[in-house]
């Protein structure tokens, strides 16, 4: 397995940058063509503003709403007290507001939240909070922040009325139905009804300008749902599933995964896609075939994404998924599957053996437009213990604010080798590249290739990548076994110098001298519920898991023992909240262009963990190393 590099040192950095340009797109033509659309929107800000534009909006009104469909996402009553008492804690942010008053008088903290309020994907705790016995104090909660914000942004407002925002809150209007509709006064259902059929024409005009990615699929299932459930709403139908379908095709790859990478778009677009496939089976209008193969495709997926634990690994922007929300998912799956081990088009590899379950990043980041959360975490991976999560990436979150946000994004973040406390891919900086595109990665791996071979011994991987070929000239290449009774992982990370290729002469003006022998670490993030100790000569660290296994880390680096060390971390799995963790963190530094660190966990006895952790001691394993493939 050869990874073209640069001739020289500075070579390599002039040849990565051209990678990276044509893996993320011509930057200047990204920009150029931002530039127009943002001329575009404002224009057409205007316009949508205007008490003309407004009056292009009236039309038939629904009497009724044909349909409620299912809320496949769960709900939950606690949140709805929070939100009850001003506690709005949505990503992008937060705010404190005083209880049972209108949040969408207050300065939103930032335009995220400002689309997650306005997008009403929240209304589902109340609806919880309803069925869970509150009597109607959550009902006529509800009704009252939906006529607040009728009479507020109800004819136009500049983040409401974006079409993925559009999309979310008809789509969760009509799924929350009888809470916000049933039993209440004409006036006010008259008024519910016809501001809706303004939203889905609206929308019906301009749904295919949503931001690529998840976005337009949100705003074209709103549309297809405004066609389904409002009473005079058929055309709107297909002219929504129309766009889905065309999504679909673009969007999910062959192999199921979406093209952000992202598990938690995975869920997310699952679950609005069952409920529209069950909705129109309900109205007995046939699926359409790109949705049903989408849906057959990303199931599996899922599956491969799962840890022990029943929630969604920690890769490119995703969180473990709201509590709940996967197994509604799968129990919609007919061919109950197992998951498969490679996901060549998502970039994933999957090892499962006895009580181990491993996923790893394997794949480039994705393409720039959809590469808005994606994270620096190339050849990273997760690792779980039956139910019991061990090594783990730290997460993301869009609550807490941009600082941690980046920091999530970052290499360090994740349970990988970094090279000089720097990230394998960049993201975009400039305050004018952000403002037009977005948070995208800007340059990362060009060339991220992987090879897989399994026996009766156990499945090894092969990988590298070369996002470090431009800043220092050298390639990360990482070996895994994982045996087949599951309780050993060995692995093998190594730094070495890219091969030579001759650079073009317009890229000599980016050449910089990489650092001489660079220090490298390589971190492996534990679970909160996975409690860590060093033993006093340093030489290995015992790890007890939440289900009573033990596990012991051994490293070594060339001819020697490796620096370990055990590092304060933290946990960003639920999205929302922080939870302190801890790090084993191996540390060393590259000698003449090359670096090589062997490791190994393995799981221990009962009796062996038990008593390594009364005398902070572990019996020794066997010599470190790769086993060899045969």
């Amino acid at each position: 397995m050869t990874i073209e590099g640069a001739r020289t040192d500075r070579e390599s950095k002039a040849q990565a940058l051209a990678r990276a340009g044509a893996a993320s797109g011509n930057r200047a033509a990204d920009l150029a063509a931002a530039a127009i659309i943002r001329i575009r929107d404002a224009s057409l800000a205007r316009a949508f503003g205007s008490w003309l534009y407004g009056q292009t909006l009236r039309g038939p009104m629904p009497d009724h709403m044909v349909l409620y469909p299912a809320e496949l996402r769960p709900g939950r009553a606690s949140k709805a007290d929070a939100l009850f008492q001003g506690l709005w804690f949505l990503p992008g942010g937060q705010l404190r507001a005083p209880g049972g008053s209108s949040p969408f008088a207050a300065d939103p903290p930032s335009e995220t939240w400002a689309e997650e309020l306005h997008g009403f994907s929240w209304l589902r705790h109340f609806t919880t909070a309803h069925a869970a016995g509150t009597g109607d104090a959550a009902r006529a909660y509800a009704q009252k922040l939906v006529a607040d914000w009728i009479s507020t942004e109800g004819n136009w407002h500049a983040v409401a009325w974006r079409p993925q925002v559009i999309g979310r809150r008809l789509t969760s209007w009509v799924a929350n139905g009888a809470l916000i509709i049933d039993g209440t006064e004409l006036v006010y259902r008259s008024t519910l009804l016809r501001n809706m059929a303004r939203q889905a024409r609206h929308l019906s005009r301009v749904a295919a300008m949503a931001p690529a990615g998840e976005p337009r699929i949100v705003a074209a299932i709103g549309l297809a749902f405004s066609g389904l459930c409002l009473s005079e709403g058929h055309r709107r139908l297909k002219k929504g599933i129309a766009l889905l379908c065309r999504e679909l095709n673009r969007q999910i790859l062959p192999d199921g995964g979406h093209v952000s990478r992202n598990p938690s778009a995975q869920l997310s677009i699952l679950l609005d896609l069952l409920s529209l496939r069950e909705a129109l089976t309900m109205r007995r209008i046939e699926v359409p075939k790109p949705i049903r193969d989408a849906i057959d495709r990303m199931m599996p997926m899922l599956r491969f994404f799962r840890h022990g634990d029943g929630r969604l690994a920690l890769f490119n922007g995703s969180t473990e998924g709201p509590e709940g929300a996967i197994d509604a998912v799968l129990e919609r799956d007919d061919t109950k599957g197992r998951p498969f081990g490679y996901a060549p088009h998502s970039g994933y590899q999957r090892l499962a053996a006895g009580p181990a379950g491993l996923v790893v990043d394997a794949g480039k980041p994705p393409p720039g437009p959809f590469s808005h959360e994606a994270h620096a975490g190339c050849l990273s991976f997760e690792m779980s213990v039956g139910r019991a999560r061990m090594i783990v990436n730290c997460g993301a979150t869009k609550v807490l604010g941009p600082d941690w946000e980046a920091a999530s994004r970052a290499t360090a973040a994740h349970s990988t080798l970094v090279l000089a406390d720097t990230s394998s891919a960049r993201m975009l900086r400039g305050k004018i590249s952000r403002a037009l595109l977005g948070a995208r990665i800007m340059e990362g791996p060009a060339r991220v290739e992987s090879r897989r071979n399994e026996n009766e011994a156990g499945v090894w991987l092969d990988m590298a990548h070369d996002g470090y070929a431009g800043n220092f000239g050298l390639l990360h290449r990482r070996r895994l076994f994982l045996s087949a009774t599951g309780e050993d992982l060995r692995g093998e990370d190594m730094l070495e110098e890219a091969p030579p290729v001759r650079a073009l002469p317009w890229q000599r003006r980016f050449w910089t001298k990489p650092l001489a022998d660079p220090g490298f670490t390589i971190r492996f993030h534990l679970h909160p519920d996975a409690k860590a100790s060093l033993a006093h000569d340093r030489s290995n660290v015992l790890v007890m898991l939440s289900n009573g296994d033990g596990w012991q880390f051994r490293a070594r680096a060339g001819g020697g023992e490796c620096d370990i060390a055990i590092e304060e971390s933290v946990y960003l799995g639920s999205g929302d909240t922080t939870r302190r963790a801890e790090q084993v963190v191996v540390t060393g530094r590259v000698f003449r262009g090359e670096a090589r660190v062997n490791w190994a966990w393995r799981r221990l006895s009962t009796r062996n963990a038990g008593r390594a952790a009364r005398e902070e001691e572990v019996p020794e394993l066997p010599e470190l190393g790769m086993p060899e493939e045969r």
